[in-house]
């Protein structure tokens, strides 16, 4: 989750007066700092563990002094601005990466906190108003600061468990397709147009993106088809096409009905993606909107990729063709509001077909799941 300091601004009341109040008091601040700095690191040192995470006096002292520059040129001043708020992520991100742990973080600013409050009746005597007005300012500064470097913290290792499960996501996916005489790059092409379609039709970008997680997973199921099925040259007999169309239910049993609803999502798309609007589609039979959404969308995104690419079998259909396809199927295989909104995204599904197009030469991979797709 992106980090927004307008609400955090907002929901501590950190206002026109709040801010006046930090900047006429951090101006009583730099004689100071060093006192409160040092009983900041005191309590670090104290602790072993804490003090590990600093392989020598110098790496402190660097640590030290970045802390101090902001605490008294950002938070301390008011000054919540974009460069304050690159500060902010920067120290979240360098505390992920150093594996600090949160408490460290916390005990320092409770510590700051306590010296600051105990010298506002030091710098502001005879003012008990002023003092009030300074110590509620300093207490909002002091959990702003802390608030946005530990969302920053937290949501880069959320972030980090988010990457590994889309990871392993398209490894099992991969599996299906590779039996297949699919590519990696069709998941990725699919899985982009599916996520393009459900922002066009106003899904939110929550569900579209669980929607690219989980539309990978449709044709998993082929794992558990035979080799003289699943790769025959020709054409498949009705027993074969029997066969043949157990993948969707295999997949369903391979994906769990797990509560996490991106999983759930994939689950629904792996049993309907070769559903038809009319009702003449497999496993079930089901028609019209009896289809989930996400089984309608990545009924046209596979379909759409699949004809527009080359295989062993055949050669990719002129996009005209493919055009011509779903307008004929429209209302028939395929939820025809569904196929307005993909006909008018084509630049778009374009576009995705250049970035990720099929490659013959060993070259760099684009990433599975970049960020902001």
């Amino acid at each position: 989750m992106p980090v927004r300091s307008e609400h955090w601004l907002s929901f501590l009341a950190i206002d026109s007066g709040t801010l006046e109040a930090l900047a006429a008091f951090s101006a009583l601040l730099p004689p100071h700092m060093d006192a409160i700095m040092e009983a900041v690191y005191a309590r670090i040192t104290a602790n072993p563990r804490a003090a590990a995470l600093f392989p020598s006096p110098d790496s402190m002292a660097r640590a030290r002094e970045r802390q101090k520059r902001h605490w008294l040129e950002h938070v301390f001043a008011g000054r919540f601005d974009a460069a304050y708020l690159a500060a902010t992520r920067a120290i979240g991100e360098t505390h992920y990466r150093l594996g600090v742990d949160m408490i460290y973080y916390v005990g320092a600013y409770s510590v700051v906190l306590g010296e600051l409050l105990a010298l506002v009746p030091r710098l502001i005597p005879g003012e008990p108003a002023r003092q009030q007005q300074v110590q509620d300012a300093l207490n909002r500064a002091i959990f702003l600061d802390m608030g946005l470097a530990t969302s920053v913290y937290y949501d880069m290792q959320v972030g980090a468990v988010e990457e590994m499960s889309n990871e392993l996501n398209f490894s099992l996916a991969r599996a299906g397709e590779f039996r297949d005489n699919e590519t990696g790059r069709h998941l990725m092409r699919m899985s982009r147009m599916c996520h393009a379609l459900a922002l066009a039709l106003g899904r939110d970008a929550k569900w579209a993106t669980m929607l690219k997680i989980a539309s990978p997973l449709h044709d998993v199921g082929k794992i558990g088809i035979p080799d003289a099925v699943l790769l025959k040259p020709g054409r498949l007999n009705a027993d074969e096409m029997d066969v043949m169309r157990a993948h969707p239910a295999i997949g369903g049993r391979i994906i769990p009905d797990h509560p996490a609803e991106v999983i759930r999502m994939a689950r629904r798309i792996s049993l309907t993606h070769h559903e038809r609007w009319d009702g003449t589609g497999y496993p079930a039979g089901l028609r019209g909107e009896e289809i989930p959404l996400e089984g309608r969308i990545a009924a046209i995104c596979d379909v759409y990729d699949a004809l527009a690419s080359a295989r062993p079998y055949k050669q990719p259909w002129p996009k005209a063709r493919i055009i011509a396809h779903l307008s004929e199927n429209s209302g028939r295989h395929f939820d025809p509001a569904l196929v307005a909104s993909f006909l008018a995204i084509l630049p778009q599904i374009d576009e995705i077909q250049r970035i990720y197009a099929d490659q013959e030469d060993a070259g760099e991979t684009p990433p599975l799941i970049p960020t902001g797709q």
